[in-house]
């Protein structure tokens, strides 16, 4: 019914925004990740929405993105989980981390989110398995595994620079790790081993 709502953000609780838009103020259901991301208070936004009609209720539910909802319309459609206990998931996982875990049959990662036990866990992969587009989830993993590395290199560049490394240096310092794929806190310290060394 709602594509998605774009209007001024008036209120914001840890699970719920209302956003007026022309002259109506909607209620809107969102993740935790999603508030942390919202801008404040008086801003204009754009939220995708997915408007739920029970018996006893209308509500809506708001996303940061296409993608959120897409896994959403997806999670809701598995036996036994409604939309509250996709939320939990989506406020645990990102879509990303969602489909992987489906797709890798990782129970796991998916019994981290609220709600989720080991028989839903399974239940989710198996009826969703199928689903998922394999093809764009390796397209996916990778561009966030970039965007995670990206952080990763100037958290430790900028780490160096204040510990009196000219940038240059800091740099070639990073280039020169083998494996990147560490915590930020190994990184600095390998970097400056190899600062020292050289």
């Amino acid at each position: 019914m709602f594509a998605y709502i774009k209007g001024r953000l008036e209120e914001v609780y840890p699970q719920k925004v209302v956003v007026e838009a022309g002259g109506i103020g909607y209620e809107i259901k969102v993740t935790q990740s999603l508030v942390s991301k919202l801008p404040e208070k008086g801003n204009m936004v754009k939220i995708y929405t997915y408007f739920n009609v029970r018996e006893d209720a209308q509500e809506l539910y708001g996303f940061l993105n296409r993608e959120e909802k897409a896994i959403f319309e997806k999670l809701i459609t598995v036996s036994g989980i409604g939309p509250k206990v996709a939320m939990g998931i989506l406020s645990s996982l990102t879509p990303t981390q969602i489909a992987l875990a489906i797709v890798t049959n990782d129970v796991k990662s998916l019994c981290t989110a609220p709600g989720v036990g080991k028989k839903t866990a399974q239940r989710l992969i198996l009826e969703l398995k199928e689903k998922i587009d394999q093809e764009a989830l390796v397209g996916q993993v990778g561009s966030e595994y970039n965007d995670a590395l990206m952080d990763h290199q100037n958290e430790v560049v900028e780490a160096l620079i204040a510990l009196g490394y000219q940038p240059q240096e800091a740099k070639m310092a990073w280039d020169s790790i083998e494996n990147k794929n560490q915590d930020v806190s190994t990184l600095i310290k390998q970097s400056l081993k190899l600062m020292d060394r050289s």
